[in-house]
């Protein structure tokens, strides 16, 4: 199964921030975030994956169509020390379990050198197993950290687990 990765463009916006929605759909089963009184989640600030060339969003498309998305986050929207973030992955569920989600962001960390950053609500057991088993399959040394946080919107303290490591030139994912 084939999967392409494609930067995002500006006039694909309502495609994104469509599937952006089902995004935090499907993250509100960890959140407990609750839409809008337009029936739509609140995507604060999404808008500017599409404008700052600090942000790398990226479609995962199977079969010619938009079926996921990756959001990698550079200076100045990561943490001190780190190069890259990736903010977000999202793959509509009728996608998962096809391996198709990991060669994607493997395709797009390929085009990327540096010491990396993800981190999943520990609530949020398929993210955590995701990342884990990815790590596992390309052999990436991670550090990994769990701390309480406050996420702006949302109610509450958050469990969070983070994972850090390196992409060098040499031992780039395959």
């Amino acid at each position: 199964m084939n999967i392409e990765v494609t930067r995002i463009q500006l006039d694909q916006k309502d495609k994104f921030l469509n599937l952006y929605n089902l995004y935090l759909y499907d993250l509100s089963q960890y959140t407990g975030e609750d839409p809008q009184d337009n029936g739509e989640f609140d995507p604060t600030n999404t808008y500017l994956y599409l404008e700052r060339e600090e942000l790398y969003p990226f479609f995962l498309q199977y079969e010619e169509k938009a079926i996921g998305f990756i959001l990698i986050c550079s200076p100045p929207f990561v943490p001190e020390g780190i190069d890259y973030t990736v903010q977000e992955l999202f793959l509509l569920k009728k996608y998962r379990g096809m391996n198709l989600a990991s060669k994607g962001v493997a395709k797009v960390l390929k085009q990327f050198e540096g010491k990396f950053s993800i981190s999943q609500l520990e609530a949020n057991k398929p993210a955590v197993t995701f990342w884990r088993k990815y790590y596992q399959k390309y052999n990436l040394k991670i550090v990994e950290e769990e701390e309480n946080i406050e996420i702006e919107g949302l109610q509450g303290v958050h469990k969070v687990i983070t994972q850090t490591f390196e992409i060098l030139k040499c031992n780039k994912i395959k």
